[in-house]
């Protein structure tokens, strides 16, 4: 690489940084790969609740949401996902993978096409081309050149690698409904394409609906296993249960190739419910209304005497019950979601509240992140509960 400039070297390693293609020296922080990055919560637990550097470089389309993780100090490519190679050169050194999909196929508060069984065969379909896009087949008695003798001791059995590129498996997402299915794919073709590429790439997070089907949770698993990933394990996490003013339940993987089991993700001691009242210095008996006057199953108001419902993109148009002018700032709905006051929102309100609603949770990305990485997550997440809702941390430990 020395005769190489720093302009040949940017643009042999784009969009990743130029550094990525050489080797990390010791003690430089881990290089993760995180697709579907959004505005930066998940960094935000990493490094605001966890104090964890790590290298990570994310993907994002919306350029809003980029523009709000940069000014966050996050890294960002404005890219699709599905326009990049996980073959690259760049990425040899990289540690571990997050993937955060959009979700909204899955959920009941979209048109949940990914339910659809034809579309979830479609998946697993691509589940398995992935595998050989990235490791191959297996060939036995191959031969190490044209004029190989029949007792040549150098020939051997494994994989061919990649019979075909990574496109053809994405181009299988035409025949979807709802192309947004398919995304889920980039797991396995990033995770298995990674695993080929070097021995030291160890672990993968992912979050996604906790409507995720169990066939493909299925699918995702055996794949991973089939490159003999030792660890993938998948639960439903409730962002309430760790003190988050605010329900939020997703479905987790975390997975690690060289370990049988990660950390627990369960506290050591019960993390004391945190009402949005408490959370927003709001005085008690609170109603917010979130549908105006139109009347559902489930009604049109939550108490804030409670954790608020999962927060979505419409809290730009909720407001309290009694004063139909008084709604949420974004700071409050931010700070529902588990962010300090001031992050640096970028968009319109509309954009921002839509970031907010898609976001990956702060205290749920340290309990993933800390829990693959082996950290001591729970102390830190206390701690940094206390300071966003104002509570002293025997306070916390008590509050109703």
């Amino acid at each position: 690489m020395v005769d190489y400039t720093l302009e040949e070297l940017e643009q042999l390693a784009a969009p990743w940084p130029a550094r990525w293609l050489l080797p990390p020296k010791p003690g430089e922080p881990e290089r993760v790969v995180y697709l579907f990055a959004g505005p930066g919560g998940l960094e935000v637990g990493t490094r605001d609740v966890l104090g964890r550097e790590l290298d990570i470089i994310g993907v994002e389309l919306n350029e809003d949401a980029a523009a709000t993780a940069v000014k966050a100090g996050f890294q960002r490519i404005v890219a699709d996902v599905r326009t990049l190679d996980p073959h690259h050169p760049a990425l040899r050194w990289t540690r571990g993978l997050i993937v955060t999909a959009p979700c909204q196929c899955w959920t009941p508060a979209g048109k949940r096409a990914g339910q659809d069984p034809r579309n979830q065969q479609i998946l697993l379909d691509m589940f398995a081309c992935a595998w050989e896009a990235t490791v191959g087949v297996w060939e036995e008695g191959r031969e190490c050149a044209e004029d190989c003798p029949s007792d040549c001791e150098e020939c051997w059995d494994g994989w061919s690698g990649p019979i075909y590129g990574v496109d053809e498996v994405r181009s299988m997402a035409k025949d979807l409904t709802d192309d947004r299915i398919g995304l889920l794919a980039e797991v396995v073709i990033w995770g298995l394409a990674l695993s080929v590429a070097s021995h030291d790439f160890g672990w993968i997070a992912m979050e996604q609906s906790s409507a995720l089907p169990q066939v493909i949770i299925d699918g995702i698993r055996e794949e991973l296993r089939c490159a003999d990933w030792l660890a993938v394990d998948f639960q439903i996490l409730d962002a309430v249960d760790y003190g988050l003013a605010s329900r939020r339940k997703r479905t987790f993987m975390l997975a690690a190739r060289h370990r049988y089991a990660v950390a627990s993700t369960r506290p050591e001691n019960e993390i004391t419910t945190t009402t949005a009242a408490q959370a927003l210095g709001w005085p008690p008996g609170i109603r917010v209304n979130t549908r105006g006057t139109r009347r559902t199953a489930g009604g049109n108001c939550w108490s804030a005497d409670k954790p608020a419902t999962a927060i979505t993109s419409k809290i730009r148009g909720w407001y309290w019950e009694h004063d139909k002018e008084r709604r949420f700032t974004l700071d409050e709905a931010a700070l529902l979601a588990g962010f300090r006051p001031g992050y640096p929102w970028t968009g319109s309100r509309s954009s921002c509240t839509q970031q907010i609603g898609d976001v990956v949770a702060p205290p749920m990305g340290a309990v993933a992140i800390g829990a693959l990485l082996g950290m001591a997550w729970e102390a830190r997440l206390r701690d940094y509960l206390a300071e966003i809702y104002n509570f002293a941390p025997a306070e916390h430990a008590l509050a109703a």
